[in-house]
């Protein structure tokens, strides 16, 4: 978030559209849920807010897996993990998975996570988050869309059914990780709701080739509908519940 303006200024300069945006880890129950927020004010006080209590949850989270793998036999330090993020204060397990590739505990970021930071493996420890309901609230406030960042990707039986209750304005569809099948399952949930149809790399560094920055795409008009549903949630005159 702190880069936004940066990255503003030098779309502006390079004739670009912009749109501001950042990815919000969620916790319904057990699961991790990613939410997308298009649109925020970085400056909104409650978003702010928000923002900061989830770091220092992520903080207070990856200092615990370093605990944990310690006792596995894995030192890694909480100093190497931070170094990974590079001035980053969102920490997360990709630089927990980085510190232990560089310190030789593993032969690869994705060996770590499915023999140690995984869910479900030993040194994973669950995040804890504010409820959904006021995460997508706050989001609503600061003049955001929320979209479900793949739907399809968190093993959900009714993926609609269980997000039948979340005031979000849109879900990604085309993403690297949905086939064109999967993509195409998502089409009767969006008419059904009347929600947006995003599209998202979901790049998270280069470990990840098939997921560069610029694989998906989507039309002008998506970035237009999500402006239109941040303003209509913002004013509290809309609730397309997904």
């Amino acid at each position: 978030m702190a880069g936004l303006p940066e990255a503003e200024r030098e779309a502006r300069r390079l004739g670009l559209e912009f749109v501001r945006g950042c990815e919000l880890s969620v916790m319904a129950g057990a699961l991790d849920v990613h939410v997308l927020a298009y649109g925020i004010d970085p400056a909104h006080p409650e978003l702010v807010q928000l923002l900061a209590v989830l770091r220092a949850a992520r903080e207070e989270r990856i200092r615990a897996m370093v605990a944990r793998l310690a006792e596995l036999g894995l030192k890694v330090r909480l100093n190497e993990v931070q170094a990974e993020a590079r001035g980053s204060h969102a920490l997360g397990r990709m630089h927990v998975a980085r510190a232990l590739c560089r310190g030789g505990w593993v032969t690869s970021p994705s060996v770590a996570f499915q023999e140690y930071i995984g869910d479900g493996r030993p040194a994973c420890v669950l995040k804890r988050t504010p409820a959904p309901e006021e995460v997508l609230r706050v989001v609503r406030a600061a003049g955001g869309a929320a979209v479900i960042a793949h739907p399809l990707l968190y093993g959900l039986a009714e993926p609609e059914a269980f997000f039948a209750g979340w005031d979000i304005a849109g879900v990604e569809v085309d993403h690297p990780g949905h086939s064109a099948q999967a993509r195409a399952d998502l089409a009767g949930w969006i008419a059904r709701r009347r929600l947006i149809a995003t599209a998202g790399s979901d790049w998270h560094g280069e470990e990840e080739p098939d997921a560069y920055i610029g694989c998906r795409r989507c039309d002008l008009s998506v970035v237009v509908a999500l402006r239109a549903a941040g303003a209509e949630r913002s004013a509290g005159r809309g609730d397309r519940r997904g």
